[in-house]
């Protein structure tokens, strides 16, 4: 299919944009309340032409009209393109935080004057599709795009066609049409903080960025969950007689693509004094200084200090209770915060710099990618071969 607006012939350009839209109607629906509230988007094009468009008028269609929905004009956290049948299948498959299509008059952005009035607008916030070298990601069948939140995109297109799907090239345009892609994109609102709850994603090690892919980087995946954790910690140094245990824990923490990970159980390791890499303090241990360069945990995460630390078995389930890993290790920290306002980790390995501050208490768990004795093992239906989850907003008790 040539010539498209989803090739990989692409042009650095200059420009900048700022969008605030209100998401009211799920469905579509001639009186959805979704809309545009403010936009300002300005750009130079391939010919050098500045582009302004400064107001949208959101499509609010009849349920069931078209190719496929709309989501009454705005949508917000939707699965597209690819084999969804929602959106051309020329883009491969992603999720998108903000999804619309509107109407736009495209101007000029030094005079005002309008070079096409009325013309079809879809924008995309979105998950990473491109690659270093920006070419484009192929997958149709499977979300192959990077959830990574500090690398969202946002495509501004206004395709060659009209409403009715007819060939319509956009006039004042040096193709036919307009496919702009900014990075560095900040997304704000909604109804949650996204901090609260994320995952860890494949990348360089903050520590030491030569090594990666690891579970210790600053690519960040937002999502929602919840855990409960009650322990006991009787026993201080490592015994196969250890009396520690995980009284309760139960966690489910959902990606944004609707994949739901669950933990019902913990059996505490209890190991022979001295066997291992390092000690696990009995299998729980309290108020301890880990990382960096204690020897004690992994070296790709800081020095900082624990309240409860432990190590132990656990079945990994799915949202619906199937079983995807069984008897895999996991370990699980409540710890000072050890991430900025970024969320970039902090990278001090001989000095505890955790914040030790009562409300920036925050949860690890990780179930990394090997076995019991430090072999090589990836946790099946993962997508990454390990998970490690972080939680925000904890309450500890004694």
């Amino acid at each position: 299919m040539s010539p498209t607006p989803f090739s990989n012939k692409t042009l650095i350009t200059d420009g900048s944009y700022q969008f605030k839209v209100a998401d009211l109607t799920p469905e579509d629906s001639e009186d959805s309340r979704d809309t545009v509230k403010s936009v300002n988007i300005q750009f130079t094009g391939s010919d050098g032409t500045a582009y302004l468009i400064d107001e949208i008028k959101v499509i609010h269609k009849p349920l069931g009209a078209g190719d496929h929905t709309f989501f009454g004009g705005v949508g917000l956290n939707k699965l597209m393109h690819g084999n969804t049948g929602i959106g051309t299948p020329l883009m491969p498959k992603l999720f998108s935080y903000i999804t619309l299509w509107g109407k736009t008059d495209l101007k000029n952005a030094a005079t005002g004057e309008v070079i096409a009035s009325n013309r079809i607008i879809h924008i995309m916030t979105s998950t990473n599709v491109r690659d270093e070298n920006l070419d484009l990601i192929t997958s149709v069948k499977e979300d192959a795009s990077d959830y990574n939140i500090k690398n969202a995109q946002t495509h501004i297109i206004l395709p060659p066609q009209d409403m009715q799907g007819n060939m319509n090239p956009v006039p004042g345009t040096a193709h036919g049409f307009l496919h702009m892609m900014f990075e560095n994109v900040k997304l704000s609102g909604g109804e949650r903080d996204w901090k609260l709850a994320y995952e860890v994603l494949p990348g360089p090690a903050a520590i030491n960025p030569e090594m990666s892919p690891t579970p210790f980087s600053n690519r960040i995946g937002i999502g929602a969950g919840f855990y409960k954790l009650h322990v006991r910690d009787l026993t201080v140094e490592d015994s196969e007689n250890s009396k520690d245990a995980v009284l309760q824990f139960n966690l489910t923490y959902k990606r944004q693509n609707g994949e739901t990970f669950t933990i019902g159980n913990i059996n505490v390791i209890h190991k022979q004094e001295g066997s291992g890499d390092h000690t696990f303090f009995g299998g729980v241990g309290q108020n301890k200084v880990m990382h960096g360069n204690t020897g004690i945990g992994n070296g790709f995460m800081p020095k900082l200090t624990s309240y409860i630390t432990l190590w132990g078995t656990a079945d990994l389930k799915d949202g619906n209770g199937n079983l995807l890993a069984e008897n895999r290790m996991i370990h699980i920290m409540v710890s000072g915060k050890v991430r900025d306002e970024n969320l970039n980790l902090i990278t001090s390995v001989d000095e505890d710099l955790s914040d030790l501050s009562p409300d920036k208490i925050e949860t690890h768990v990780i179930l990394p990618p090997q076995d019991l004795d430090g072999n090589k093992s990836p946790v099946p239906g993962t997508g990454h071969g390990f998970l490690h989850l972080m939680f925000e907003s904890v309450d500890l008790k004694r």
